[in-house]
């Protein structure tokens, strides 16, 4: 089986879509799918100029080809990244593979990979990556209803198969109508050796680790840190905020925190990886995410993965899924409700909570059963594309029989 996946970037900076991509073809290898990469050399504003163009390379220990992306002057379309010869390698290679797992809508990289598909026969499972959860499409709505109109309903609809990794992302994509069939199937973390974290000495951890992004709501939470200080002076807490983003709005961030006085109670990490990372999330008491909106929320897995429970908002979708485990905790994103369960967290998390969260993370989304899962599931699309296709063959050759004149 031989599989190509299409995402506009698989820079880190572009968050866990990237991420999740890089790990997940990596998984299908290690099951012996021949799974690669296309994409471009985006890394958010700028390009990744270590990643080689034009030729297949190992990247994180993926097979990956890359090709320049150009972005027009106009900011509205600056994100609709075009790359004319990553389309020309498409037209002269989509033949040569079974299927197409395009990540992403609303970029140039995906959305001409699936009208090539389309055009060429060639079937293709479009990860839609939250994008057509309400918050997503309330931004910029103009733009995106007219790419749906041009474009993305034709790709949505002409799709073998839309993965969702939750059911809540599939629930909200129903506002579409769209009749294409779909299956929801979570992404996967690396599982790192199983430790139970020992109870942290000093001040509560809480643990902020994402994508420096307005969605992600890190203003609810210097808000509602500065409410517990209010009524808590002599708490003992510490705020880690690990990430990057767009430098202004990470400035915005930071003169917040400082009007708010609560320079003492942070440490700004930056952009975390590898070891490094895991380090963290391990030595955090909670960690926290009060986002807008999370199709899944890949950082919140890792978390429990390190066995380290969560305090998640509704808009993370697998919020109430970690609750009911026992492994986290569900909070209204408010600053004020944030606060009092901040407050009530400060004795960090029982034993049981961590046990939870580690023993959720390894039941439910390590990468190699995901993998299995997918492996299968592109079989039996192809199965249903080729019996389709051979369908459709006998018809049209029943049809020209039935115009033979007779002899």
């Amino acid at each position: 089986m031989k599989i190509l996946h299409v995402i506009p970037s698989i820079s880190r900076r572009r968050g866990g879509p990237s991420v999740a991509a890089l790990e997940m073809v990596a998984a299908l290898r290690q099951r012996g799918v021949d799974a690669r990469i296309l994409t471009t050399n985006d890394d958010g504003p700028g390009l990744l100029q270590e990643l080689p163009i034009g030729s297949w390379t190992e990247w994180e220990g993926v097979p990956v080809l890359a090709f320049r992306r150009w972005s027009p002057p106009l900011a509205p379309l600056r994100e609709f990244a075009i790359s004319p010869a990553f389309n020309r390698w498409l037209a002269a290679h989509l033949q040569e593979f079974d299927l197409l797992h395009v990540h992403a809508l609303f970029s140039w990289p995906s959305s001409s990979a699936m009208a090539q598909a389309r055009r060429a026969g060639v079937p293709y499972v479009l990860s839609t990556i939250g994008q057509l959860c309400r918050w997503s499409l309330a931004r910029h709505p103009r733009r995106k209803r007219l790419l749906l109109r041009l474009i993305e309903r034709r790709n949505l609809e002409g799709a073998a198969s839309l993965h969702f990794t939750t059911s809540a992302e599939r629930e909200e994509a129903t506002d579409l109508r769209l009749s294409t069939p779909s299956f929801v199937l979570p992404l996967g973390v690396h599982l790192p050796p199983r430790e139970t974290s020992p109870a942290s000495a000093g001040p509560c951890r809480f643990l902020f680790l994402s994508r420096l992004h307005p969605k992600k709501q890190l203003e609810n939470l210097l808000d509602a840190l500065a409410l517990l200080r209010r009524r808590q002076p002599k708490a003992d807490w510490l705020l880690q905020i690990a990430g990057d983003g767009d430098p202004t709005y990470v400035a915005t961030l930071r003169q917040r925190a400082r009007r708010l006085q609560l320079d003492d109670h942070l440490q700004w990490l930056g952009y975390v990886k590898g070891e490094t990372k895991w380090r963290t999330l391990a030595a955090a008491d909670w960690f926290v995410l009060p986002s807008a909106s999370e199709n899944f929320g890949i950082a919140a897995i890792e978390a429990l993965a390190a066995g380290t429970p969560t305090i998640l908002s509704p808009g993370v979708a697998l919020a109430e899924a970690i609750t009911a485990a026992g492994a986290g905790r569900l909070c209204d994103p408010e600053p004020h409700a944030l606060s009092v369960a901040l407050e009530a967290s400060l004795g960090g998390p029982p034993a049981a909570m961590r046990t939870a969260a580690l023993d959720l993370a390894a039941s439910a989304y390590g990468w190699p059963a995901i993998a299995a899962r997918l492996e299968n599931t592109y079989a039996s699309l192809l199965v249903e594309h080729n019996q389709l296709r051979a369908g459709l063959s006998t018809e049209n050759g029943d049809h020209h029989t039935h115009q033979e004149p007779t002899p």
